[in-house]
Formats: structure tokens, C-alpha cells, sequence
């Protein structure tokens, strides 16, 4: 067990962290070691801006123009489709809510971070719609890490690994993905989850601010805090 991830289990001894390599990640995503970020994480580094909260922007320009890695996942992952690149970063220690889309995410780490993540198949559907957060499963991904998070992923946003170090992780998706929804649609079923172009998302009823702003409070459990080393 690498030194990030024993100070993790020590410091958080209700969260099983496991590398984002271990097996365990397969249920809710893929590790693809296969490509090299070094590029990319260069380019992030030198534009990326700092934020005391979590921003994130759905397309950057500076980092849609090619690269090998934006066109080896193009290609490979997303079998030439249109995809936009993105990115997320700031500070954040908890889970807070969970989304999914209908097509994967990509995301690579210009920075060490954690991912909080469950599985779709994990959600009640009925009258009202619930997700357990102690199904969550908690992962450490090293800088330049790379992992795609299919349709089934749930997650939010990425965690700090350090007190006060701010995160920063690409983010790849077809594109329009989290834009503003053009349309509305009954208030009903899954409906009810649909935030966002190709955006579904529960938030945990504790973040008031949040519920009032339309999130469906579809959380039940604990809201999953980490504390950093």
C-alpha cells in the first residue's frame, strides 16, 4: 500500500480507499493506463486558474486543440465522436451529490485526486427515487492517471488529496454534455434527476442551497467527507 494511501485509510478509517488500479474499480469504471496525459498535464498546469471552491467548464479551447492523447481518445474511447474537453478543479472534501450521463467521461489528472463513485444499478426507481451513500466507493488516482467513467458511473466532483491543494482533473464528454437544458420535461420518473443536456443529478438533502435550487434530494445516508493527509 503506497504512503497517500495508508495516511488515507488512517486519517478516514470509514472509507476503504483503494488505488484506482485496484480491481475493486472495474464495478464502477475503467483504468486505462495505457496513455500518457504528460503532455496535457502540462498544458493544464500552465493555464489552470485557482479557486478557493470547485469550478468547472465544460469546453476550454486551449485544451481542445489537438494533442496526442485528445486524438488517441477521440478515437479509441469515443470511436470519433464529437467530444469536448473540459475541466474541473478547486477544493472539495465531500461527495455532496451524485450525477451520470449517457456516454462516458474521461477524466485525467493533472493533479492527484479522489474519486467518489457508485453504480447506477445501485439506484431505487419508484415513487421516490433513493441512493444509499454507504454503496459508495472511495478511490485515490495518482497524477496523470487516466479513467473513463461509463454510463453507469455515478460521481460528482473530484476531492483534494492534500489540505489545502487545490485539485485540477480533465474532463472529456460528448459534446454539449452539462449545458443548459433547451426544453423542459414533465416532472416525473427519471425526469425528475434531468439538470442538464445529458446531466442527471441527486444532491444530499443536507446541502439546503443546493435542494432549493431544483437538485432532487435523492441521497440517503451520510454525505461522505474525506479528510485529507
Amino acid at each position: 500500500m503506497s504512503d497517500v494511501l495508508a495516511k488515507l485509510h488512517e486519517l478516514n478509517p470509514t472509507l476503504d480507499f483503494k488505488h484506482i488500479s485496484d480491481p475493486a474499480f472495474e464495478r464502477f469504471g475503467h483504468y486505462l493506463p495505457q496513455y500518457d496525459a504528460t503532455e496535457m498535464i502540462e498544458r493544464t498546469a500552465a493555464i489552470v486558474p485557482q479557486t478557493e471552491r470547485v469550478a468547472y467548464e465544460t469546453s476550454v479551447a486551449a485544451l481542445e486543440e489537438p494533442s496526442a492523447l485528445n486524438t488517441a481518445l477521440i478515437q479509441e474511447v469515443y470511436g470519433g465522436m464529437d467530444v469536448q474537453v473540459g475541466w474541473c478543479y478547486g477544493h472539495n472534501n465531500a461527495l455532496n451529490g451524485v450525477e451520470y450521463h449517457r456516454g462516458s467521461e474521461v477524466n485525467v489528472m493533472v493533479t492527484d485526486a479522489i474519486f467518489l463513485v457508485g453504480h447506477l444499478q445501485d439506484v431505487e426507481f419508484g415513487e421516490e427515487i433513493r441512493y444509499d451513500t454507504a454503496r459508495i466507493g472511495a478511490f485515490y488516482a495518482p497524477k496523470g492517471s487516466v479513467i473513463e467513467c461509463p454510463a453507469w458511473n455515478l460521481h460528482m466532483a473530484p476531492i483534494s488529496v492534500r489540505e489545502g491543494e487545490q485539485f485540477c482533473v480533465l474532463v472529456y464528454l460528448p459534446r454539449g454534455t452539462n449545458e443548459k437544458l433547451p426544453y423542459t420535461v414533465p416532472q416525473t420518473g427519471e425526469n425528475r434527476l434531468l439538470r442538464a443536456v445529458n446531466k442527471w443529478m441527486m444532491g444530499h438533502p443536507s446541502l439546503e442551497r443546493m435542494i432549493q435550487g431544483g437538485v432532487y434530494p435523492g441521497l440517503v445516508g451520510e454525505n461522505p467527507t474525506v479528510k485529507p493527509i
